[in-house]
């Protein structure tokens, strides 16, 4: 995707996003793993909101007014700094050590597949696989869960009615 940071040029706020992505999932063990290396991640049609961050921090918005209709005080919830990267000025991609990353909320995670040296696999049959839990936010029950993907681990994006390859 040549163009990743000019298909985001658009977005004004937040859009809704379409995305597919192939990852090498980091598996326990090490070195010592026998199918460290070996297992990929596929996810296809997730559904995430992108967003610029221009006037206000979008991550941030939604988890205050989650917290609201939760009943919560949205005064509970302090946005934290980045740990790594630095955010490209209103948009949704992030730079790190010279590559792109683009920064999501997840809506709707898609279906995910894994595969061993190119097979399919069922996931209780990696070794290894972390099966981590989300971080609570401020006390929200309904937690929004953000991600961010490497440039090179999309392999399609939905979004205005296209479809990028």
């Amino acid at each position: 995707m040549k163009l990743f940071s000019n298909i985001f040029s658009a977005v004004s706020g937040n859009s809704f996003v379409g995305i597919d992505t192939v990852t090498k999932p980091v598996l326990a063990g090490g070195k010592k793993n026998p199918m460290n290396g070996r297992v990929t991640k596929i996810m296809t049609d997730a559904s995430v909101m992108v967003f610029q961050n221009k006037k206000s921090n979008g991550y941030e918005n939604m988890v205050k007014r989650r917290l609201l209709k939760e009943g919560k005080s949205p005064e509970s919830f302090t946005l934290k700094p980045r740990v790594w990267g630095e955010r490209v000025e209103n948009s949704p991609i992030v730079t790190h050590n010279g590559k792109e990353y683009l920064e999501v909320i997840f809506l709707r995670p898609g279906k995910v597949t894994y595969e061993l040296d190119g097979v399919a696999i069922d996931p209780s049959e990696i070794i290894g696989l972390d099966r981590k839990e989300e971080s609570v936010q401020g006390g929200l029950d309904d937690s929004v869960v953000i991600r961010t993907f490497s440039k090179e681990s999309i392999k399609k994006i939905k979004i205005g009615g296209l479809v990028i390859q």
